[in-house]
């Protein structure tokens, strides 16, 4: 996980695309194995960098992925539609990488994810590039479980405050918050690299 732009935000998925999750969540409710595959292939990608950029490794973000999927598969009977598919499968994403990451319990920074080679930059700009996403993905990594996560449901994958506050089982001033204390956070810690 590179260091991104604080404007590069996922789109935002439309109202059809929730239609399209309703249509498919009733006929997996209903044993669609195919329908349930493509909530997979439509929701899995997010899934996992959710479950990266709180877990930190691409190990245990696969595994957190996968079992999360199972047991959106396995509950998906008691899925009452209050929220979006999306915003429930999230909230299975997020509770199971805290609790593997507590489990854990690693206070190791965030594995970076190398960056291609630009052949227009010369070795030197290459390392320095490679140094500045090694700083930003372990000052993400140091964050509070809590501001951690904010961040990356909000800054990388472009959710709402409201959705972060159903997924996180919050509020949106308590979101808010946290946002603006992890970017003050890494501000400070990130300071050098400017």
């Amino acid at each position: 996980m590179g260091p991104r732009s604080p404007d590069v935000r996922r789109p935002a998925r439309t109202a059809a695309d929730s239609a399209d999750d309703t249509l498919l969540v009733r006929r997996a409710r209903d044993g669609c194995l195919d329908a349930y595959r493509v909530l997979v292939e439509r929701h899995a990608p997010r899934a996992y960098r959710v479950a990266f950029g709180v877990v930190g490794r691409r190990e245990d973000a696969e595994d957190v992925t996968q079992e999360a999927l199972l047991a959106a598969w396995l509950a998906l009977p008691t899925f009452r539609g209050d929220a979006s598919f999306a915003t429930w499968l999230h909230r299975i994403v997020v509770t199971r990488a805290l609790n593997r990451r507590t489990r854990a319990a690693r206070t190791s920074a965030l594995d970076a994810v190398p960056e291609p080679a630009d052949p227009a930059r010369g070795p030197a700009e290459q390392a320095e590039q490679h140094l500045a996403a090694v700083a930003v993905t372990e000052a993400v990594a140091g964050l509070p479980a809590a501001q951690r996560v904010a961040l990356v449901l909000y800054q990388f994958e472009g959710l709402s405050y409201d959705d972060i506050a159903a997924i996180t089982d919050s509020t949106v001033p308590a979101i808010r918050s946290h946002l603006y204390r992890a970017r003050r956070t890494l501000a400070t810690r990130l300071h050098d690299w400017r």
